[in-house]
């Protein structure tokens, strides 16, 4: 039996598992990066993640090339490869200047922007039940920037422009076809991202170390085995019963925040915390699914 038959039986539990398993494999993407932010460029980082993404999956393209290059709608999945690209460029930018914990919590505060977005673009009406989880959340984002403290954090502005680019990939999801494959997806999204970061990685090139080098080609394993393994996940049960996983994220950035770099949230941040966790699963509960 094929092992990748075994991830389309659906299976609620197996999806659960491989979910938090792709977003243990962002958390310590994300580890990485800020691990050796001051060792390399994010443009070189970038380079790596998009390269050896295409090198891993390149064997999977001899025998379906053909059928991996066709896709319903070309604009939607070049889009999607794009906001991805931007989402994850922020987010190496934030790890750089803030901790982990609040980079993967203000990246994970999209939920609050997708119904904006839906309304914007779409013109989907936001419910009027998402109106306290709404506030609530960004009550939330407040306190975790504290913005008392210092009036303006550029650390913490790049990691909200993640959250925001991540909301634009989430409604574009919605538009993408059930029927584009695993294969297509990647091949798109590790190519485009490729094509758009050589320039700028060729330009602004540095890698200290051999210690470097191999964080770099982690960054690329991780990345590809992530969507790989939450590709799979999602397609195991409904978004509204998978995607509250999402922060699982938090919970391993703070423990590896806590045993690398020896820094634990204030109570402030607590609080901001758990308003934008149980905000966000507030708004993927009562959001319609998506249609088709």
């Amino acid at each position: 039996m094929k092992i990748t038959k075994l991830f389309h039986r659906h299976d609620l539990k197996k999806g659960i598992f491989l979910v938090i398993l792709a977003w243990l494999c962002f958390s310590t993407l994300y580890m990485v990066a800020k691990l050796i932010g001051n060792q390399t460029t994010v443009p070189t980082m970038l380079f790596f993640r998009n390269v050896l993404g295409l090198v891993i999956i390149a064997p999977f393209l001899f025998k379906k090339w053909r059928k991996a290059l066709e896709v319903k709608n070309l604009k939607i999945v070049v889009g999607r490869s794009l906001l991805g690209l931007l989402n994850l460029f922020f987010i190496f930018l934030a790890v750089k200047k803030i901790s982990l914990v609040n980079t993967t919590l203000l990246n994970n505060s999209a939920p609050l922007f997708v119904p904006f977005v839906l309304w914007f673009w779409l013109r989907v009406p936001i419910n009027h039940k998402m109106w306290p989880a709404i506030i609530t959340g960004f009550i939330g984002i407040a306190l975790i920037l504290q913005p008392d403290k210092r009036i303006f954090n550029l650390g913490a502005a790049y990691a909200l422009a993640s959250g925001i680019f991540l909301a634009l990939n989430l409604v574009m999801m919605r538009l993408t076809s059930k029927s584009e494959n695993l294969i297509s997806f990647l091949l798109y999204f590790f190519l485009i991202g490729a094509v758009v970061t050589i320039p700028f990685a060729l330009a602004d090139w540095k890698i200290e170390s051999l210690f470097t080098l191999i964080a770099l080609l982690s960054i690329g394993l991780l990345s590809c085995t992530g969507q790989v393994l939450l590709y799979y996940g999602m397609k195991q049960g409904k978004a509204h019963q998978l995607a509250p996983f999402t922060y699982s994220m938090v919970i391993f950035s703070g423990i590896y925040e806590w045993l690398i770099w020896g820094k634990v949230p204030d109570l402030i941040a607590y609080i901001g915390i758990i308003l934008i966790i149980a905000s966000g699963i507030w708004i993927v509960i009562i959001s319609p699914p998506a249609k088709g």
